[in-house]
């Protein structure tokens, strides 16, 4: 009996091996799409988380963490002898509770400025950056006295000195009693308590006024070109891309501390590169902590009050003491007035001397000089008309006076609230740079 053999043919089993042919790439590369697409959704999500936390270490802080030299996740600030640049998120120190945070490379701007504290660029050291410049408020206090005033304000000039630290370390009392005017700087530099979020504003403003990134310090490659930017954090993407053993690719496989150079962010995935990077240039940073309006009030605005404040004040002593010449003019026009009035008194008695004597050389000539009297007479009239216009004269002066005097008097109050306004503002300046507003 003849048995049934039963199986593939070699025709169907090439047709099922050439379906699978078919098939298996394309569910590999489904495959690797969905799992690029898983690992890239985890990966920029704790880039966001770490991004997150590195601002909030900034405001409490006042700097941003340094890089951690490993994936243990504890800032190193020095690399050998310089200041490290380059390294891993430092996950431990920002409190982050994902570990996998600390596989993400991360790099911060750093160029410190040894000669001057303003221009010190480093975001990984809290300093005392902002020392404005401000004119001297008067001291002591001006009086009101009468011109010559020798305790008016001194004339405002254009010399200017840096501030230094107001702030005293002291919430409630923020103004450093180390402070003397009679210093340049008025106040002491170099307070660890006087640093703030205006610090960090300063440097990230000074930083930005540079777009491409100095030599040595963090950059991102953008079409060739070297752009600074504040920090970057860059994620391996799931396969090492470019084959080299290494999980980054590009650049950011090789950015160091001697070479912080990251590729940009949005650089295209290819077959050789699939990192993302996140980053943040300074001048967004900036935006982001909103240090616009903060920076311009505490280095212009507060300031330019105080100087403005200064200027009125001895505008209005240097007005008093115009007043004070207009009483000195009034007294001068009285004395005048009672000159004039002693001449009308004295030209009122000569024509009345005249006339007696015109009288005795009419008697006596019978007549002849009778013209001698109606000139007497005109004389008498004459003189009681400057007479009385001398009274006038001396009435109108003294009413000058006592209205000069009433209003040299009244402007004296004025000065003196010029000098508590003037005096006020400039301490609410110097508590608004102690505490940062």
């Amino acid at each position: 009996m003849k048995r049934n053999m039963m199986g593939f043919t070699l025709v169907e089993l090439s047709v099922v091996l050439l379906a699978l042919g078919l098939i298996l790439p394309a569910a590999v590369i489904f495959w690797q799409l969905q799992e690029r697409q898983r690992v890239t959704t985890v990966q920029m999500d704790s880039q966001q988380q770490a991004r997150d936390a590195l601002l909030g270490f900034l405001h409490a802080n006042y700097r941003l963490p340094c890089p951690a030299a490993d994936t243990a996740g504890v800032e190193a600030c020095v690399e050998g002898t310089d200041p490290r640049q380059v390294g891993y998120v430092p996950w431990r120190t920002l409190g982050l509770p994902r570990p996998e945070a600390g596989a993400l490379r991360y790099g911060v701007f750093r160029q410190a400025s040894a000669a001057t504290a303003h221009e010190d660029r480093d975001l990984a050291v809290a300093r005392d950056r902002m020392n404005p410049l401000r004119v001297r408020t008067p001291f002591p206090v001006p009086r009101n006295n009468d011109a010559p005033n020798d305790e008016a304000p001194p004339i405002p000039t254009a010399t200017a000195t840096l501030l230094g630290v107001t702030y005293s370390g002291d919430d409630t009392a923020p103004l450093n009693a180390a402070c003397n005017l009679s210093q340049n700087p008025p106040c002491p530099l170099g307070v660890a308590g006087a640093v703030n979020l205006i610090d960090v504003c300063l440097a990230l403003n000074t930083a930005s006024q540079t777009l491409t990134a100095p030599a040595g310090t963090l950059g991102t490659n953008m079409r060739g070109a070297r752009r600074s930017v504040a920090f970057v954090i860059a994620a391996a993407g799931m396969l090492d891309a470019d084959g080299d053993g290494r999980a980054f690719d590009g650049a950011n496989a090789a950015a160091s501390s001697a070479d912080p150079t990251f590729d940009a962010p949005g650089t295209v995935v290819t077959s050789t590169y699939d990192d993302i990077v996140m980053s943040a240039s300074h001048a967004e940073l900036f935006s982001e902590l909103h240090c616009g309006a903060a920076l311009s009030a505490i280095s212009h605005a507060h300031f330019n009050a105080a100087t403005g404040a200064f200027v009125l004040e001895r505008a209005l002593y240097d007005y008093r003491d115009q007043l004070f010449v207009a009483v000195k003019l009034a007294e001068s026009d009285v004395a005048a007035a009672t000159a004039g009035l002693a001449g009308g008194a004295a030209s009122v008695a000569d024509a009345a001397k005249e006339m007696l004597s015109a009288t005795a050389d009419t008697t006596m000539s019978a007549g002849a000089r009778a013209v001698q009297i109606g000139l007497a007479a005109a004389g008498i009239v004459a003189a009681a008309v400057g007479l009385a216009a001398a009274v006038y004269a001396e009435i109108d002066a003294i009413a000058s006076l006592l209205e000069a005097e009433r209003v040299h008097d009244e402007f004296a109050d004025r000065t003196t609230a010029a000098t508590e306004l003037s005096t006020s503002v400039n301490r609410n300046t110097l508590t608004a740079d102690a505490i940062g507003h």
